[in-house]
């Protein structure tokens, strides 16, 4: 499998600092509560840099698409209690996390691709288990617009990602029947820090 973050990966972590300063490290850390006690899955979490100063507290399993993030992750992570895995996460009933993480992954997914995942996430819950959901939302700004268009299109080319717009992530959770039940609004909105529970287990 190609890795389409190879050339970007040991800079991802400075472009978005450049960027966005800390607000897209505050919006992956602004809902964590009792980690120690919680088996989580993060899929999708990059070099898991932002996740370092609380490492020891993490358990559970860490999955990348991308070796070269999935490394850098394994660096990044090393006193944590995660186990590391490349690919996409195949479902095993048997399994069941407190908490799944899906920071600023969905966006490079289509809309049928979303709804499979949160399928899959549904059913790998635990009573009382959440999803913490951050990611881009629809820009405020015309200076937002630009930077999120530049964004698409620079990833679409780099990284050869499908999408070339935002997914309507309100639609899209409630149609898979997951309540919004925490939000915390970053960048005027822009970006959005997000806590969802099934409608029912």
């Amino acid at each position: 499998m190609k890795d389409h973050y190879s050339f970007i990966s040991p800079i991802y972590n400075t472009l978005a600092k450049l960027v966005f300063g800390s607000q897209l490290k505050l919006s992956k850390t602004c809902f964590l509560e009792g980690l120690s006690a919680k088996k989580i899955l993060i899929i999708g979490g990059g070099d898991g840099l932002d996740y370092k100063a609380f490492q020891k507290q993490l358990q559970g399993e860490y999955w990348e698409l991308s070796q070269s993030m999935l490394s850098l992750a394994k660096s990044n992570l090393k006193d944590s209690r995660l186990s590391f895995h490349l690919g996409v996460y195949h479902f095993r009933p048997e399994i069941r996390f407190d908490e799944i993480w899906l920071h600023f992954v969905l966006d490079t997914l289509s809309d049928e691709e979303i709804d499979a995942l949160l399928v899959f996430c549904k059913k790998s819950l635990n009573q009382n288990g959440r999803i913490y959901l951050a990611d881009f939302f629809e820009a405020k700004t015309g200076y937002q617009r630009f930077v999120s268009l530049a964004m698409i299109q620079f990833f679409r080319i780099v990284t050869a990602h499908k999408r070339e717009d935002i997914p309507n992530y309100e639609q899209i959770f409630q149609r898979n029947d997951l309540k919004k039940t925490s939000e915390k609004l970053f960048r005027k909105g822009w970006v959005k820090a997000q806590i969802w529970i099934p409608e029912s287990f």
